[in-house]
């Protein structure tokens, strides 16, 4: 028992190095920080947290194969690395992964890690069709 404890981290550190991209800040720099990693298969990162104030990451319950949660919300990226062209796309901006402290692998599902995004798109991306700087607007500020 006191073995598996000494053995179980939050965040695991093999998580850290192969899921986790703290100065990401696209897709371009995910897919560059997995093929520096050596990552192969389909893969899940997770970017940078929104705030930078710890804890970052947590323990869902008491038992040391509990999983290991990211505590604040990240950008989530999901990578196809045997592809001949290597790819990765954002999965959501305001995300949450499991992974093992014992392990240090993410919790999956039909073999791709299990990523939970509370995105609201309703309100987040209501303003993304509205084209501003294309339209032809005559200035007059009764039509704007």
């Amino acid at each position: 028992l006191f073995l598996g404890s000494a053995l179980a981290e939050c965040p695991h550190q093999q998580f850290v190095q192969t899921s986790v991209c703290d100065g990401c800040r696209g897709w371009k720099e995910v897919l560059q920080q997995q093929a520096a990693a050596g990552a192969t298969g389909i893969t899940t990162v997770l970017g940078p947290p929104t705030h930078s104030f710890p804890p970052f990451y947590r323990r869902t319950g008491l038992e040391d194969s509990d999983l290991c949660l990211n505590w604040q919300p990240r950008p989530a990226y999901r990578c196809n690395m045997d592809a001949e062209r290597k790819y990765c796309f954002k999965l959501g901006n305001l995300c949450y992964a499991g992974h093992s402290p014992l392990t240090g692998e993410l919790y999956t599902v039909n073999r791709l890690g299990l990523v939970k995004c509370v995105d609201d798109h309703t309100w987040q991306g209501q303003h993304t069709a509205d084209d501003f700087n294309e339209t032809n607007r005559r200035g007059d500020l009764r039509y704007d």
